[in-house]
C-alpha cells in the first residue's frame, strides 16, 4: 500500500514507518506496480511515442507524465501527487523528484544527460557478467549494450542479484573505482545502489 503521513510524507507500507499510525490512502500494490511500470517505459525507453516530453537531462512534469498515464489506462484518478509518491518511495531510487518535474535515474535505452548526477565516493565497484562474456571483457573493457550507459553495483552482493536476472551463475567483475577515479574516470551514482559509467577500460577490471 502506498499512503502519506501529514507528519512524515509518502510510505509504502500499512503504516507510516515514522510514527507507526495509518495515513492517507494512495494506491493499492497492483496500482503501484502498474504505474511505476508505466513510468520506467516512458522516462527510459518512449516517451515520444506517448507525446511526453523530455529535457536534455531527462526531466519532465509531475502533471503531463500523470496526465499520460491517466489517459492510457484506466486510472483517469492519478494526479502528479501519485506520480511524486511512487517516485519518492521507489525502493531501488530509480526515480528522482525536483519540485514539479520527475525523472528516471538510471536504465535509459534513449539519449540523456546525466551528467548532474553525484560522483561515485567508492573505492571499488562490480559488474556481472557471464563466462562466455568474460574473455571479451578483459581484452575490451566495458562498453554499453542495451542501455546507454555501463550499469555498476555497489557491492558483490548487488551484482549477483543483478546477474541472476541474465544468467543463474554470474561473474562478478571488480572495478578498481578508486584508479579509475584518479586517472579521470568519471563514475556517477544513480539509485541507491547503481552507478553508471559511459565505458571503462580493461585495465581497471578484474576477475572475482
Amino acid at each position: 500500500m502506498l499512503g502519506e503521513c501529514p507528519d512524515h510524507g509518502y510510505y509504502r507500507a500499512n503504516e507510516c514507518p515514522g510514527c507507526l499510525k495509518k495515513g492517507k490512502f494512495l494506491m493499492n500494490d497492483n496500482e503501484i506496480l502498474q504505474v511505476s511500470r508505466w513510468m520506467a517505459g516512458i522516462l527510459r525507453h518512449f516517451p515520444e511515442k506517448l507525446g511526453v516530453r523530455l529535457d536534455s537531462n531527462g526531466w519532465t512534469e509531475l502533471e503531463e507524465l500523470s496526465r499520460v498515464i491517466g489517459r492510457r489506462t484506466n486510472y483517469g484518478w492519478i494526479k502528479p501527487m501519485h506520480i511524486e509518491a511512487v517516485a519518492t518511495t521507489d525502493p531501488r531510487g530509480r526515480y528522482q523528484v525536483e519540485s514539479n518535474r520527475v525523472r528516471a535515474t538510471y536504465g535509459h535505452t534513449i539519449q540523456v544527460d546525466l551528467s548532474d548526477l553525484p560522483e561515485a565516493d567508492l573505492d571499488e565497484l562490480f559488474y556481472p557478467t557471464t563466462i562466455e562474456e568474460m574473455g571479451l571483457i578483459q581484452e575490451r573493457g566495458l562498453y554499453p549494450i542495451e542501455q546507454i550507459y555501463v550499469h555498476l553495483s555497489g557491492t558483490k552482493e548487488k551484482a549477483l542479484e543483478a546477474g541472476r536476472v541474465h544468467t543463474p551463475d554470474p561473474i562478478i567483475v571488480r572495478v578498481d573505482g578508486a584508479r579509475a577515479k584518479k586517472d579521470g574516470v568519471v563514475i556517477r551514482k544513480a539509485g541507491k545502489e547503481v552507478y553508471l559509467v559511459k565505458e571503462i577500460g580493461a585495465n581497471y577490471l578484474s576477475k572475482i
